[in-house]
């Protein structure tokens, strides 16, 4: 099944389906390399079929340009059920399927699904774990008859992806998806995604804190422009603090402004203990609207989320690498998962 996939390391990549031609799908790398744009892309092979028959063809193509660009075609005549999704950055496309909810469920899991790409690609093949999800394999009880996941770098060539994982065949009654996540999981434990944040500070006092998980959380490696004895933790009291820990926001003073950058893996989902009264805290690897932070037992007082920029202001948002005062009414528990 990997032979419908081209991928052009730091320019995009194509799939043509349906009846596969290798012309066609030369064809369409040849105009991806020369800076063709998605729609063209499509618009020639349509115009310009190997065997003049573009109707049982399908093909979905996208690019890096203007922050992405996607289009997609399925020819009249492939294999119900037949259809397409196009997102600013995907183009999701199938035929001979059970229906409609195999793509949408795709689409459901890469737009919902935090990470990097890699691990949103994963996401959206499990979307598609649907038994009979290619109607050839509903008596045998499985999703497909193959599956495969490929992600490139920039500077990778073509035949050496940073990911490339591929499963052409599976002993009977064994979902070729679960044994692409396997490789997945394997692949990843070595391959952890990444973020890298950029914390702005001012000269004097700031609340910080810690957005990624990484090696060595001293603050003084973090931030060493620092000045020694100031990072400083609040649980019903002030306490000196060496270390940062996730969730928890701190004072830190500093004799300039600056910025710093932060590589580690990055946080999406954290549960904070949550003192009643004044709590100082800080967000995930994202920004973060206050209204997306689950509250199950509504200890949260409303209006008091607050950042410190040279003095205190409400604030609607939370930015990775900033701490935050908050009020509650009780002792429990919040999430930060949006």
């Amino acid at each position: 099944s990997i032979i419908i996939s081209d991928v052009h390391p730091g320019t995009g990549a194509i799939h043509t389906q349906s009846y596969w031609n290798s012309t066609n799908q030369n064809n369409a790398s040849n105009l991806m390399d020369q800076g063709y744009a998605p729609e063209e892309i499509i618009e020639y092979l349509v115009e310009n079929d190997a065997q003049g028959n573009p109707s049982i063809r399908q093909y979905g193509v996208v690019d890096l340009v203007d922050d992405g660009r996607s289009a997609a075609f399925t020819g009249e005549n492939c294999y119900d059920y037949k259809n397409h999704i196009l997102g600013p950055t995907y183009s999701i496309q199938g035929n001979i399927l059970l229906g409609q909810e195999v793509l949408d469920s795709m689409e459901v899991n890469f737009l919902n699904t935090s990470g990097s790409l890699a691990t949103r690609l994963m996401a959206a093949m499990q979307g598609a774990k649907i038994p009979g999800a290619d109607t050839r394999c509903l008596s045998s009880g499985i999703s497909s008859l193959s599956a495969f996941i490929r992600v490139a770098q920039p500077n990778n060539l073509e035949d050496s992806l940073y990911l490339h994982l591929n499963v052409n065949n599976t002993q009977p009654g064994i979902d070729p998806i679960d044994t692409l996540q396997d490789l997945f999981d394997d692949w990843y434990a070595g391959n952890p995604d990444l973020v890298t944040i950029q914390i702005d500070f001012n000269e004097g006092w700031n609340l910080v804190g810690l957005p990624a998980y990484i090696d060595d959380a001293e603050y003084s490696s973090i931030f060493p422009e620092a000045i020694i004895g100031t990072l400083f933790s609040f649980d019903s009291g002030y306490t000196s603090e060496s270390e940062l820990i996730p969730g928890m926001g701190y004072w830190l003073r500093f004799s300039t402004n600056g910025s710093v950058v932060m590589t580690g893996i990055p946080i999406y989902d954290i549960t904070l203990l949550m003192n009643e009264g004044w709590n100082l805290i800080t967000g995930i690897s994202i920004v973060t609207n206050i209204n997306d932070i689950q509250d199950p037992g509504g200890i949260i007082v409303s209006g008091t989320f607050y950042n410190f920029d040279s003095g205190y202001g409400q604030v609607e948002e939370l930015f990775p690498g900033h701490g935050y005062w908050v009020r509650t009414s009780g002792a429990g528990e919040i999430m930060i998962n949006p």
